[in-house]
């Protein structure tokens, strides 16, 4: 059998002995805020709250597209009437902005899902706000970039660290950042938006420069929200980046299964002002307390440790779902990136040649000039772009499912039509590479665990020992 083949084979088999946890920047912010909080919002499978995001995640997509458009192209550098500027480019926005609001109400009806009275007039708002903040502050203190790049998912296996940027803006001698929020931060930053972005620096400064400690590129970071903007300083961001690691390496060995002990804040920004997450953290706590007491009835005592037990279980195929990288990483540093991709496309792991053919709703056709069977329908996969002097992983990327491969083409799905153009404008152009992927359903597993066990300690446990 071909060398090659082999050492894929035996590079998956070394990585699934071993743990390829990747922790998100998100869960990263969560651990630097309480380390409590990330193993109650994370692993344990505890939710903050069951608010609909479908506002949220459509101001994201038209900004998506819009940074990229009507921003960039208006773009007006110390710009003293950034009121009017901010008018021109919503007009200007006002397609875009149409029609992801009408797709986004077409999937809410299909799946019959409630939506707020007010949808289109809060999404309007805050479009309207962020613009404000970009033309009043950043357009203010930054030049136009000479690319914009938006939704880059960047991994970077060595430091088990994997984060979704929602900008990056170009220029012939560095990057900048942007992260913008489409909820009221009440004209203050919290700690867990910095410390996302800060986290969000390191993977950036790994893409440009293959090293997360170099801050040669970087030229600012930027947290856009409701008619402002906030740009922390070099020296602050430096200052607060060994807790990132530190919070990073905690995040990571939880998510490995090992008993790590976490130190409460002495002043939780969470559970000490009653904000969302409160009620789940103290169950949690008074649950603990009760267990290492022997208080608790013995049938609930089995459940929650099989609760336990399951919640570890599903951690465990978590790590899965980052195998692929793992191992594309582990081969490239072996052999360079190249050799690498070729043993990979041997064995079937990865596929090239393909290109960008044409496009139905969230669908996409591409093509390349000989057959090729190498991915089966119903495979997840990511769609990564070579660009030129970038880690693999840190590349242009979209995620889709593969609905039919036939002869010279390929049909995939995509999560959205605005994941199609957002495509269509960044990625379609480069040499094209799928790698096998896999969908990461943690959330959606774990939460229902976490309901038995409230929903079990609301049978079992004697109303005597909750706290009043």
């Amino acid at each position: 059998m071909n060398t090659g083949i082999l050492d894929v084979r035996k590079t998956y088999n070394y990585l699934r002995k071993t743990q390829t946890h990747l922790v998100q920047s998100s869960e990263i912010a969560t651990a630097c805020v309480c380390q409590n909080l990330f193993k109650l919002d994370y692993p344990y499978g505890a939710i903050r709250s069951d608010k609909d995001y479908l506002i949220a995640n459509t101001v994201h997509d038209i900004m998506s597209l819009c940074i990229g458009g009507p921003i960039i192209e208006n773009w007006q550098y110390n710009s003293n009437d950034y009121e009017n500027l901010t008018e021109k480019i919503v007009h200007d926005s006002y397609n875009i902005i149409n029609e992801i609001i009408n797709y986004t109400l077409d999937i809410t009806n299909r799946e019959n899902r409630s939506i707020q009275h007010d949808f289109k007039d809060r999404i309007d708002e805050i479009y309207h706000g962020l613009v404000t903040g970009i033309c009043k502050r950043l357009m203010k203190k930054y030049d136009k970039p000479d690319r914009i790049i938006t939704e880059i998912t960047i991994t970077n296996i060595k430091d088990h660290h994997e984060g979704r940027i929602d900008a990056l803006l170009e220029y012939h001698h560095g990057y900048g950042i942007l992260d913008w929020k489409t909820y009221d931060l009440n004209k203050t930053i919290s700690g867990r938006e910095k410390w996302q972005l800060i986290a969000n620096n390191l993977l950036a400064n790994y893409r440009y420069c293959q090293d997360e400690d170099d801050w040669n590129r970087y030229n600012f970071s930027c947290i856009v929200h409701n008619g402002g903007a906030y740009f922390p300083k070099l020296e602050t961001i430096k200052k607060e980046v060994d807790k990132i690691k530190i919070n990073r390496k905690f995040a990571f060995e939880v998510l490995c299964g090992k008993h790590v002990r976490a130190e409460r804040p002495s002043f939780c920004p969470v559970c000490d002002k009653g904000m969302e997450g409160s009620k789940e953290c103290l169950f949690y706590q008074i649950d603990s307390k009760l267990a290492h007491e022997g208080k608790l009835p013995a049938q609930y005592d089995k459940m929650t440790r099989q609760f336990f037990a399951k919640r570890y279980a599903i951690l465990k195929e978590r790590a899965e779902t980052h195998l692929h990288k793992h191992v594309a990483s582990t081969l490239i540093d072996q052999h360079g990136e190249e050799e690498a991709l070729q043993r990979l496309e041997r064995t079937g792991v990865i596929c090239s040649g393909y290109f960008y053919d044409f496009d139905i709703e969230e669908r996409v056709v591409m093509s390349r000039k000989d057959a090729d069977f190498s991915l089966e329908p119903r495979r997840i996969v990511r769609i990564i772009g070579i660009e030129p002097k970038r880690p693999f992983l840190s590349c242009i990327s979209e995620q889709a499912s593969v609905m039919d491969v036939s002869n010279n083409k390929i049909t995939l799905s995509f999560r959205s039509k605005v994941a199609v153009r957002r495509a269509k404008k960044q990625l379609f152009h480069l040499p094209i590479i799928m790698m096998r992927d896999e969908l990461n359903l943690t959330r959606s597993m774990l939460r229902p665990i976490h309901q038995f066990h409230k929903l079990a300690a609301d049978i079992f446990i004697p109303q005597e020992l909750l706290p009043k």
